[in-house]
């Protein structure tokens, strides 16, 4: 098949739409298939066109901002139409959605975020809105349960399926050897309020007096709050900020790792987790979205309910205690990784719904 992909969050950006467009579309590529991606100039990549990875990625220089964005992008995918014709036209984030309307073309839709689960809590005005938006989507997509029963609750009638995100289980894998070292935790994810971020910073109170290391890798808003609840309760000094890291180095951030966590109030099957996972890490999260999907309580980690920093503490103190039960689970996490999500499946799972609509 010939599949567009359109998001405006791609690479280089880091985080979780734009690591599954860079995903899928290089699993879609290794199946087989025509792969172009339809995004932004972001950061140094501003090439109009590129060979990356197995993809053809566009870049045209339009503005970002709406109404801008949907006008110049609509009248530039009329064009890229014309010269390159496509099966399916896969919409990843909301941004994109009005660009596609009238093409003539099959157009899917993933939900990826908890940005949209945020626009329902406005009321039946904005579902009217949002049914509007997703009238000619034949299909949508979404990585968690959750968002797929937040796109049923605004009317939209057509076709909805589960699938969650994958793991390149090649490229994420176990450390081969673990030298001695504090228990390290990892928290990977942006530092914003729905990641639960402070809620974490106040549960690793309850490791004072063990050995432990705390790792954060990723930036936020947030950081300065976390940073000081660690210092209130003592924790700073055990704790290193990485700051922004690319998708690049972060199998050896999880190789470095011996727990990781996921604190969220909001989050679809979360790629941090996944990666983890892959890499033999047991995982403590928080049981909304699709993080229950990934954990599977007492065998490849812990769930916890979001909001409580004393059971996080407790689920903490349990791990770090027990470096048995921390082997155990990170090999049944690996295991179910490689059975359950690796991103080959994942796209050829995708690519039979595309099939649907040729």
């Amino acid at each position: 098949m010939k599949i567009a992909l359109i998001s405006v969050d791609f690479f280089p950006n880091v985080g979780g739409v734009a690591a599954h467009v860079v995903e899928l579309g290089k699993a879609l590529a290794v199946n087989g298939h025509e792969v172009h991606v339809l995004t932004l100039p972001i950061a140094d990549k501003r090439e109009p066109e590129e060979n990356w990875q197995g993809m053809v990625v566009h870049r045209p220089c339009i503005p970002k901002s709406k109404p801008l964005y949907t006008f110049f992008m609509k009248r530039w995918l009329r064009n890229f139409l014309k010269k390159n014709p496509i099966d399916i036209i896969h919409v990843h984030g909301m941004r994109p959605l009005e660009t596609t309307k009238g093409l003539g073309v099959p157009v899917l839709f993933t939900n990826h975020t908890s940005g949209y689960l945020r626009r329902l809590e406005k009321g039946q005005k904005v579902h009217a809105e949002l049914a509007k938006r997703l009238a000619h989507i034949c299909h949508v997509l979404a990585p968690s349960e959750e968002l797929c029963q937040a796109t049923r609750t605004v009317g939209f009638k057509n076709p909805i399926d589960f699938i969650p995100n994958g793991v390149d289980i090649t490229r994420f894998t176990p450390a081969e050897n673990r030298p001695e070292r504090p228990v390290t935790i990892l928290l990977a994810r942006r530092l914003v309020d729905k990641n639960g971020v402070t809620v974490y910073a106040e549960a690793v109170k309850a490791l004072k007096g063990l050995n432990v290391n705390l790792l954060f890798a990723g930036n936020g808003p947030e950081r300065h709050k976390v940073e000081q609840i660690l210092k209130a309760n003592g924790m700073y000094d055990k704790s290193t900020f990485l700051g922004d890291i690319s998708n690049q180095q972060m199998p050896d951030i999880y190789r470095s790792a011996d727990i990781s966590v996921l604190p969220s109030f909001m989050e679809a099957t979360s790629i941090t987790g996944l990666e983890s996972m892959a890499c033999r890490l047991p995982l403590i999260g928080t049981c909304v979205g699709g993080i229950p999907t990934l954990i599977s309580d007492g065998e490849t980690g812990i769930l916890v309910p979001p909001g409580d920093p004393n059971l996080l503490g407790k689920a903490l103190v349990e791990l770090v205690n027990n470096p048995t039960l921390r082997e155990e689970m990170g090999l049944k996490a690996r295991k179910k990784a490689e059975q359950q999500f690796s991103w080959l499946s994942i796209a050829a799972r995708t690519a039979a719904i595309y099939q649907r609509y040729i």
